[in-house]
């Protein structure tokens, strides 16, 4: 005999396997999933935006869309129940879990070619910084804020 589970029966055993997680991994799990689903939108509108850019940068992106699906799959299979333990072994006396190390990883790899090919020398910052303060006092030259009654320059 053939037994189909109901919506009831899963939403308890999914119930089940994440109160068998520890609390933080409970919380991080969550994190992960949204924050690789982000920065993979993120990647993929980077690559739509700097698509004249030279070709090396718009596969790096690419590349990292894909390692983002991956922690995203992951993290919704932990999130869902059907994978309750991450595929790599830590010993248990280290005070992070692996559900931690994923999160960590998901930030610094998704935001790494963003942050590589747009980056800025510090010792050129204080030069750019006068330069947009020209460029602004610029502005403001050409700006004529009128003053008086509205009446007076309205037609």
């Amino acid at each position: 005999m053939i037994t189909i589970p109901t919506a009831q029966s899963v939403q308890l055993s999914l119930t089940l396997i994440q109160a068998s997680l520890p609390a933080t991994t409970r919380l991080v799990v969550p994190i992960a999933l949204w924050l690789a689903g982000f920065l993979c939108l993120l990647n993929i509108a980077l690559a739509i935006f700097f698509r004249r850019n030279p070709p090396l940068e718009i596969v790096s992106y690419v590349l990292v869309v894909g390692i983002e699906l991956v922690i995203f799959i992951l993290a919704l299979m932990a999130n869902i129940g059907t994978l309750s333990r991450l595929p790599f072994y830590l010993p248990p006396s280290l005070p992070i879990n692996q559900a931690e190390i994923v999160a960590a990883l998901a930030i610094g790899i998704g935001l790494f070619p963003a942050a590589y090919w747009h980056r800025i020398n510090v010792s050129e910052l204080p030069k750019r910084i006068a330069e947009d303060g020209k460029t602004m006092k610029d502005r403001e030259d050409s700006v004529h804020v009128r003053t008086g009654k509205p009446s007076e320059w309205m037609n």
